[in-house]
């Protein structure tokens, strides 16, 4: 979860059924208690389920569904590509120290809001976030 003016969140699910991406809703609440959260997301069947889109209603989450090939709408794309390109050359161990480069990688990287501006100056007003 890249959070524009909150808390980032990094969690590794065992696979993306709707009930990890409910876990994964509620973590982003906890991280973001009282703030307006506004969720990009694909249409990957378990992220526009109506399960998921229930939990995220009754968590105060609101979604957004980009179409399908259209990765360039979602502003964690950018993140992503920075993130592997980072990491390529590196080389790990273990799953540990894997999962833990990829969160001290993404903490780093989503420091900065340049990943997104582009797209909040298409779609959103920073104004509005605050």
């Amino acid at each position: 979860f890249y959070a524009l003016n909150g808390e980032s969140l990094v969690t590794f699910t065992e696979n993306e059924e709707k009930e990890q991406i409910c876990g994964v809703l509620e973590k982003i609440r906890e991280q973001n208690p009282g703030k307006r959260i506004l969720l990009v997301l694909d249409k990957h069947g378990s992220h526009r389920c109506e399960h998921t889109r229930k939990r995220a209603h009754q968590l105060g989450i609101d979604l957004i569904f980009i179409p399908s090939g259209s990765p360039h709408l979602n502003p964690i794309e950018q993140v992503w590509k920075y993130l592997k390109w980072t990491m390529a050359p590196i080389v790990v161990e273990s799953e540990a120290e894997f999962k833990e480069l990829v969160q001290e990688t993404f903490e780093k990287i989503t420091k900065r809001v340049s990943f997104a501006k582009k797209w909040c100056e298409q779609f959103i007003d920073f104004q509005m976030l605050s």
